[in-house]
């Protein structure tokens, strides 16, 4: 029954087809069988050939010369849309047309493509029939091609949407009112341009773009049908942009005009509907996720359960361990995991700047002690390192340590001022109780002048590792937090130059049974000014090798070291992820690099905003939603700055939203912009002649 109904469809759009034959009788601009065929095909499968078959050689018999020439003809018309078929099925389309390439399948390999079988076995044959001369050759291959690519353009869509009505969520009132609305401005639009003079047929664009929009291929599919139905009859009369050309040039801007059409609707359809539906995945990811995480809490219960049970069941089996014992234990073990999950599990990255940090805790067992450290980046390229320590041992220090590292971050964040964050601090630990005493150094560094500001209370002093010496900084001293009732806290300086480190630590690195604690600050010294200028990683490792005794850790020891890099008489090489805040730190480092360098103000600053114009652009537009890297370079040579920007992604093409603002104003401020996109990323070169030193 399915192949009858095809066979009739296939004829009567065949009768429609050749009443707009431009070419003898059997040579038309819009060929609707072809779209019939080619959605019969996709939607009952390829068995539906017989029916497509014997209905082209019912169409082809009474307009040929006779029966062969009709049967070939009936062949090219079958087999164009099969391969079409064929070649959309391979390449994985999908009917509902709603994915991107889905869209451009069925324009190029559906339309464009397969077309030219039955285009080229059609023509063949009326040549050899002496139906048309060697000279209506190519004009007849280019209308007979027209024809059978404007019907699966204009057709299969058509076709295609109707089921999409009954599986795709109905529309409300409003939705068919719009649709309406849609439809008849896109016919009167386009048979007013049809009729005009003027090169006007793209007036229609925004109308389909619209339909595509707002109601994806149900919508986008009966505009574009009856553009191309109106475009294709203007043609064939000859009328309005039509009018005073030949029949290949005829074909050639009804053809473009058609592919533009499909392309444009059909195209923006899938890229809509394909963002709606990662839309709805990403709700049902969401939602499956928050499922999952229920699940998953669930059965942390039971397991929490059941390892209770067991801690209970061999509490009873190992009856020579106390209560206690066992009560201390498990004590340690939540210590020990809450302070390692609290503490940074890397540093952040911070252009023009080197940060390093170790944890090591105590080597006996039931001594996990509250020794905290964190680095934090704040507004205005500061950066905040904060070390403490929490006496005592066990889960009460671990939850006072995590309490007070995340009470450094929120008062840091409102005022990074020393004073102000001590006071914060002062507050909260008599609000809380802590029985304990509590230590804490807070320094707040300026990258872009070398200033530390500090403040210490009670905590050991900060070393200072410089090519002039190895020092502690003893300024800025207060007793510990919460020792007394009312807050005196103040702050002292330091400047730190590029290339000198400062050391952050807590007490389990300087203290000994056996040796004093000015001993243990002594030998600290010894060996920070016996590494030198050491990478801080080898820093860091060299102290905790040569400090402690016999490689046992009486006491809990954290590490933080920070060295500022030496930008000055060298090329500049940040490699930083592609992410907005980091644009903020790379503006630093640059501007910082450039005054290190003797370039004036004025010419700095202008080099920073070309700069930060084309990092924003590569985290715009590089990786998308995926991660990247971002690397920047510069060099001065012979008073001129060489500036590179680098990134290895594939940009977006560009939306025509009225941007394009940072490239302008980027090759308003360099001498010259070298831009240089592939497949593996885009490198930017910017080149500025500046004023070095005391040069105007």
């Amino acid at each position: 029954m399915a192949v009858v109904l095809v066979g009739a469809a296939y004829y009567l759009g065949a009768r429609l087809g050749l009443s707009l034959s431009l070419v003898e009788q059997n040579v038309t601009p819009l060929w609707p069988p072809s779209g019939i065929a080619l959605a019969a095909f996709l939607v009952f499968g390829r068995s539906m050939w017989p029916g497509v078959a014997c209905a082209a050689l019912a169409v082809n018999l009474p307009i040929s010369t006779g029966p062969v020439p009709a049967l070939l003809t009936a062949l090219g018309n079958t087999l164009a849309p099969l391969v079409a078929a064929i070649v959309l099925e391979r390449v994985g389309f999908r009917r509902q047309l709603d994915r991107r390439r889905d869209a451009l399948a069925i324009v190029f390999l559906g339309a464009l493509a397969s077309m030219t079988i039955s285009a080229t076995i059609g023509t063949i044959t009326l040549l050899s029939s002496k139906t048309i001369g060697t000279d209506e050759l190519v004009g007849a291959w280019a209308v007979w091609w027209t024809g059978d690519a404007m019907g699966v353009l204009a057709v299969t869509p058509f076709l295609l949407c109707i089921p999409l009505f009954r599986e795709l969520e109905p529309w409300p009132a409003t939705r068919w009112l719009e649709a309406a609305v849609i439809l008849v401005l896109t016919t009167v639009l386009v048979s007013w341009t049809a009729y005009t003079d003027l090169p006007l047929l793209f007036l229609a664009l925004p109308l389909l773009g619209w339909a595509s929009w707002r109601l994806q291929l149900r919508g986008a599919a009966p505009a574009a049908l009856m553009a191309t139905l109106i475009a294709t009859w203007s043609a064939t009369r000859e009328l309005g942009p039509f009018a005073d050309e030949s029949l290949l040039e005829q074909m050639l801007t009804l053809q473009a005009f058609n592919a533009t059409v499909a392309l444009t609707s059909f195209f923006l359809a899938a890229l809509v509907t394909e963002r709606m539906r990662l839309n709805s995945a990403l709700m049902s990811a969401a939602a499956e996720l928050e499922g999952r995480v229920e699940s998953r809490t669930a059965e942390l219960s039971a397991t929490s359960d059941r390892l209770r049970r067991e801690i209970h069941q061999r509490y009873e089996t190992e009856q020579q361990l106390s209560l206690e014992e066992a009560r201390t234990r498990r004590e340690h073990q939540i210590a020990e995991t809450l302070q390692r999950n609290l503490l940074p599990d890397r540093m952040p990255d911070i252009p023009g700047v080197t940060v390093a940090a170790r944890y090591v805790p105590a080597t006996a067992d039931l001594h996990v002690g509250g020794d905290w450290y964190d680095v934090i980046q704040l507004r205005g390229g500061l950066i905040a390192l904060v070390i403490g320590d929490v006496a005592g041992h066990g889960l009460q220090a671990a939850a006072a340590m995590a309490q007070l590292r995340m009470a450094v971050r929120a008062y840091a964040v409102h005022d990074p001022s020393p004073v102000a964050v001590m006071n914060g601090l002062h507050e909260l630990v008599r609000e809380l109780s802590v029985a304990e005493m509590v230590t804490v150094l807070y320094v707040l560094y300026d990258p872009d002048t070398g200033t530390m500001r500090f403040t210490n209370a009670g905590h050991p002093p900060a070393l200072m590792i410089d090519n002039g010496g190895t020092r502690y900084l003893e300024g800025g001293l207060a007793p510990p937090l919460g020792v007394l009732a009312q807050r005196d806290y103040a702050e002292a300086t330091q400047q730190l130059r590029p290339g000198a480190t400062l050391l952050l630590y807590t007490d389990g690195l300087i203290e000994k049974r056996s040796l004093s604690i000015q001993d243990g600050l002594d030998r600290l010294v010894a060996e920070a000014s016996g590494i030198g200028q050491a990478d801080l990683e080898a820093l860091c490792d060299h102290l905790l090798s040569a400090l402690p005794e016999n490689d046992e850790v009486a006491d809990d020891i954290a590490l933080v070291a920070l060295r500022p890099l030496v930008l000055a008489g060298t090329p500049l090489s940040l490699d930083v992820p592609a992410e907005a805040h980091m644009l903020f730190q790379l503006r630093h480092a640059l501007r910082r690099w450039l005054r290190e360098s003797g370039v004036n103000a004025r010419d700095a600053g202008e080099i920073a905003i070309a700069c930060g114009e084309a990092c924003s652009n590569v985290v715009r537009h590089a990786y998308g939603a995926s991660p990247g890297d971002l690397q920047v370079e510069a060099r001065l040579v012979d008073s001129s700055i060489e500036l590179t920007v680098r990134d290895h992604g594939r940009w977006r093409s560009p939306a025509n939203r009225g941007g394009g603002w940072g490239l302008r104003l980027i090759h308003g401020l360099m001498d010259s912009v070298d831009v240089d996109s592939g497949p593996h990323g885009t490198t930017m070169v910017m080149r500025r002649n500046v004023a070095v030193g005391n040069e105007p």
